[in-house]
């Protein structure tokens, strides 16, 4: 089986990598501006440079690869709302019309997140939820959501669309919450700092490993009936729970046996969305996905790579 993975570079890039390095049979094109530094090419693992605002070079990769399923990470999550909406939505527009031009019945997966449900309530989301984001990123994502589904039934593109929520695993960026607290720590470890300093710790999120999020993207890719039970659907991907910032800090505590100072600001920012959590029944009764990795493991093994990174 021949896939292609866009923004191969990214967090949940480098993980699909190395969970895809472990399936038997596929050859693996990578997409991305620059490969990460321990990138390993292999007989079955290649890298294309190339950006998906570019739509001859979108044909052309497409072309060349012919790929029988494509995982479309790519995407912007900060900027103008302008600039999200032309990565987000234009360039996601590249990779389908190149697609349907050179593959039509090419299996497609398109990763939004669950940014375009906005503030839905304290119970669980299902994906028949109105989408109400309350962020540009969630706007550019619904709007990605609406392009991916208006083309599956007006050019009956094969395209089906992931929402992740909020995700976790091990080299997760501070630019994530749990990347941030875990960073933070690993620096009072090192005599760095004394204090977490966050901005709130009462916001609750439906936190799941990046490790079982790939997974649940291959399962649905290679699902026997896409055409019929995923394509022109969406699916959401969490472990349908929920934890306060403030239970992330408890766990960290527990594992490392610490208790560490927090600094808040006098006066918190309002808490847009405070809390979310998913309804994921559709993946499991499609697939039969289901949570592995526990927070409290995700967490634990945060802390042992960041340890072991040279550059913490």
């Amino acid at each position: 089986m021949k896939v292609l993975i866009t923004g191969a570079s990214g967090f949940s890039g480098v993980h699909m990598i190395e969970f895809l390095s472990t399936q038997e049979d596929i050859r693996l094109t990578c997409l991305g501006r620059n490969a990460p530094a321990n990138f390993s090419r292999t007989q079955n693992i290649s890298w294309v440079q190339g950006d998906i605002l570019d739509p001859d070079k979108m044909t052309e990769v497409i072309s060349n690869v012919n790929p029988d399923a494509i995982i479309h990470l790519a995407g912007l999550n900060h900027g103008s709302l302008q600039e999200m909406q032309k990565t987000n939505v234009t360039g996601t527009q590249n990779i389908l019309d190149a697609t349907l031009k050179i593959n039509p019945e090419c299996r497609i997966l398109v990763i939004s997140s669950s940014a375009v449900y906005g503030y839905a309530g304290n119970t669980p989301i299902p994906e028949t939820c109105m989408l109400k984001p309350l962020s540009e990123y969630g706007v550019s994502k619904a709007a990605q959501d609406s392009l991916c589904l208006t083309y599956n039934k007006t050019k009956k593109c094969q395209v089906a669309v992931a929402r992740p929520f909020n995700l976790v695993g091990p080299s997760q960026p501070a630019s994530f919450v749990c990347g941030r607290i875990v960073q933070q720590v690993i620096e009072i470890e090192q005599g760095k700092r004394r204090s977490l300093d966050l901005l709130e710790i009462q916001s609750s999120r439906d936190f799941i490993d990046v490790r079982d999020v790939v997974k649940a993207y291959w399962m649905l890719l290679i699902h026997t009936k896409f055409r019929e039970d995923c394509a022109g659907k969406a699916f959401n991907i969490g472990s349908g729970k929920t934890f306060a910032v403030s239970t992330v800090i408890d766990m960290l505590q527990e594992i490392t046996g610490e208790i560490y100072p927090l600094h808040l600001p006098a006066s918190s920012p309002p808490i847009i969305i405070p809390s979310q959590m998913s309804d994921n029944t559709r993946i499991h009764r499609t697939t039969g996905w289901s949570l592995r990795i526990s927070l409290k493991e995700s967490l634990s093994d945060m802390l042992n790579a960041a340890r072991k990174d040279p550059g913490s």
